[in-house]
């Protein structure tokens, strides 16, 4: 596991890795930093894997850790005195939780001069727990590093931000995405449709976490189908089908956007830019085809429009069935004319 740790840092962010590896080869690490980005971006990652370099007792000929020697072993495990990763009790880090790091900078190292805190979700840290560890990392005692890790760095107390050095991690590349995806065992179906909407591991996670997303992508491909064959079900469909999967605003904008995708294939295809490994509904990929010989650029380019502008009646508190209801009709209009 150690191991695999520091090979996700090198995988997912090999540059800042590197450079974090040669600020440690060269004792330059600032004694607080703020790790800042999309979450899966690998902060966590590349945290522990400072830690391990500084403690690892094998460490690789080109200054990496080893991942492999009791040093890396026991930070991986969270068993190592002097390395303490805190992370939120339930929906928030306590003060009581921050009380305890702030004992831990007080102390001594145990087993080096060297002492590492990771304090990951720090966005969740309370107003108290936040206003409670700033001094602490205003005025650090001794060797002691500090890396506070946040999806969302406006969440942070302005005044911890100004006493640490952030670090903005870039998105993961699509490649590297679509590796993480597979290996949480989403569906190959659904992976273009994901990544087309949202560079958020964790979003995902909870887009299909619930088999909600499943039903959703099924339920579009069968309402596009029935617009492409031109068949008036797809204005009924809509009730029977859709609206029962509507649990959240939130959700009503994801639905939007699936539907646009759809579209935005035909756009691809009938400008030859969609390549095989990037069908985003691979399902209807014949009618898909069909769309595009079919309509022409300028139902197409209406239909988009449509379905944009779903969005809007959606902030002015339009019913969401009318809404689509509304776009489906014009679609079809548009698609016989």
């Amino acid at each position: 596991m150690a191991e695999e740790i520091a090979k996700t840092a090198r995988v997912k962010q090999p540059a800042l890795f590197k450079q974090f590896m040669g600020l440690v080869t060269k004792n330059e690490l600032s004694h607080a930093y703020l790790f800042t980005g999309e979450e899966g971006a690998g902060q966590f990652a590349v945290a522990m894997g400072v830690a391990m370099r500084l403690f690892c007792t094998n460490v690789t000929e080109d200054g990496y850790p080893c991942g492999q020697c009791p040093e890396c072993q026991r930070i991986m495990n969270h068993d190592h005195p002097d390395v303490v990763i805190t992370e939120p009790d339930g929906q928030s880090i306590k003060v009581d939780q921050i009380r305890h790091v702030k004992s831990e900078f007080t102390k001594s190292a145990m087993e080096g001069s060297k002492k590492v805190f990771i304090i990951s979700d720090a966005d969740k840290m309370t107003t108290g727990a936040a206003n409670s560890l700033l001094k602490f990392i205003e005025e650090p005692t001794g060797n002691i590093v500090s890396f506070l890790i946040s999806k969302n760095r406006n969440l942070v107390l302005p005044t911890i931000i100004s006493r640490t050095q952030v670090v903005e991690f870039p998105s993961l590349s699509k490649d590297l995405m679509i590796g993480e995806l597979k290996k949480g065992g989403v569906l190959p179906s659904q992976i273009n449709l994901l990544i087309s909407m949202t560079n958020s591991l964790s979003e995902i996670e909870g887009l299909v976490k619930d088999n909600w997303f499943a039903s959703v992508q099924e339920v579009v491909e069968k309402w596009f189908v029935y617009l492409v064959k031109e068949n008036l079900m797809a204005m009924p469909y809509i009730q029977m089908a859709l609206m029962p999967l509507i649990t959240s605003k939130e959700r009503q904008r994801i639905i939007i956007s699936m539907m646009i995708s759809a579209f935005n294939d035909v756009l691809e295809v009938k400008y030859d830019t969609l390549s095989q490994d990037k069908i985003k509904y691979p399902a209807v990929i014949d009618q898909t085809r069909q769309a595009a010989n079919e309509w022409t650029d300028k139902q197409l380019l209406s239909m988009l429009d449509e379905l944009l502008d779903m969005n809007h009646s959606m902030m002015a508190n339009v019913n969401f069935q009318n809404i689509v209801e509304a776009a489906t009709l014009k679609i079809l209009t548009m698609a016989k004319s």
